[in-house]
């Protein structure tokens, strides 16, 4: 019985939410906005706004004041936010959640998305931040159809399948790039986040954001090599760096000692095995 009566308690609930999203009538009496837009009341009291239990908003925050679109109901005495003017309405009350709003720099404004393109205010998912469509992969592939595609190689990250999301590693409301990263609190990208055996410090290390980082040797969605590498030879990736001829790459750093046309020493890892980094060997032997 306890399943009926909890489910009860959330219809109550709700229906007061709803009720809840009213503007001031003439005679201090409080007219309801969900008099005439039900539908809509409802599903706005059950997004992360009709939920919020201090500070939470009503349809006069976003709307302004209702009385005299209620008397003749023109529709041009509402507030209609959209675009950049709505925007700028969303910030009114999300500027201080760090990490959570669009900055001036933010890449997505300056392709002109804005707050509306990617949320749905009055129906949006809760448990996904009022997106539209709900799951943020599919969101965000709707723009990023070649990243999104990136995804079906062999080799690397599985969205939905691995618990890994687009915003697992990038923040929306960031910059473009790396700006784009999601850093813990020393600095460090989000790769380390699941693998944290790679995080070091090391005594020994080898990228470490000093003269390159993961991406430096690996596809960050995924590669049709495995081990998600950029290359498919392993001689051919270490090479980039460790080479005498200074290129576009990130060489030269100690170049190679061995004659690289024999066979034996072209799978550098079978000596060098602590390739991340490696707290007893200069040479990341072990």
């Amino acid at each position: 019985m306890r399943r009926p009566i909890r489910f009860i308690g959330i219809v109550i609930f709700l229906a007061i939410a709803a009720a809840s999203f009213g503007v001031g009538a003439a005679g201090g009496d409080k007219v309801s906005c969900a008099d005439c837009h039900d539908e809509l009341a409802t599903k706005l009291a059950a997004t992360a706004h009709g939920l919020t239990q201090r500070g939470a908003p009503t349809c006069q925050t976003c709307h302004g004041e209702g009385k005299g679109h209620m008397e003749n109901g023109d529709k041009s005495l509402i507030n209609r936010p959209a675009g950049a003017r709505g925007e700028a309405l969303c910030r009114s009350c999300h500027a201080n959640i760090s990490g959570r709003i669009l900055t001036a720099e933010a890449v997505h404004p300056a392709a002109s998305v804005n707050c509306f393109d990617c949320h749905s205010i009055h129906s949006g998912d809760a448990a996904h931040r009022l997106l539209r469509g709900g799951k943020p992969d599919a969101l965000c592939a709707r723009c990023h159809a070649a990243q999104a595609a990136e995804f079906h190689r062999p080799y690397g990250h599985r969205l939905e399948a691995s618990g890994v999301q687009c915003v697992s590693c990038h923040n929306p409301h960031a910059g473009t790039g790396k700006d784009s990263l999601n850093l813990d609190r020393s600095g460090q990208g989000p790769c380390v986040n699941c693998h944290a055996e790679k995080r070091g410090p090391f005594v020994f290390a080898h990228v470490g954001g000093v003269t390159g980082d993961c991406m430096s040797c690996h596809e960050s969605h995924a590669s049709n090599n495995p081990r998600a590498l950029k290359r498919p030879r392993i001689d051919q990736l270490c090479l980039e760096c460790h080479s005498p001829i200074t290129g576009g790459t990130l060489g030269s750093q100690p170049p190679s000692t061995h004659n690289l046309l024999s066979a034996r020493y072209r799978n550098c890892t079978v000596c060098h095995v602590a390739v991340h980094g490696s707290n007893t060997s200069a040479r990341l032997l072990k």
